[in-house]
């Protein structure tokens, strides 16, 4: 296994442990703490008053969207023909995955300013 592929590889498995902690965390908070009828806007806006649901919220962010960069990098690897294609593809990949951090990052820190 090349260097790239056994990182993203490692990552996925990472992320997967990562995210079943962090996500059934938010699952209990949301919908089995607090009264799901109440979990509206308001809700959202007092939880990331605090800076642990910032941080909860934007390390759920980053290890999902590290989860799914790294699967579709594999599956890039094992579909796109070697080549320009390929560097196309993983180049695109990375772009999207960094806009899709940015903005979610941009998302909590201006909530957390409010």
């Amino acid at each position: 296994m090349t260097q790239p592929r056994l990182v993203a590889f490692l990552l996925i498995r990472a992320t997967a442990l990562a995210l079943a902690v962090l996500v059934l965390g938010h699952f209990a908070i949301t919908h089995l703490v607090n009264d799901v009828a109440e979990t509206g806007s308001s809700f959202v806006l007092r939880r990331w008053s605090s800076w642990l649901w910032l941080a909860w919220d934007w390390t759920m962010l980053a290890a999902a969207l590290a989860h799914a960069g790294a699967g579709i990098w594999l599956l890039i690897d094992e579909q796109a023909p070697a080549g320009r294609a390929r560097r196309l593809l993983h180049g695109t990949l990375a772009a999207t995955v960094t806009v899709l951090l940015a903005v979610g990052t941009a998302t909590l820190a201006y909530a957390g300013a409010r």
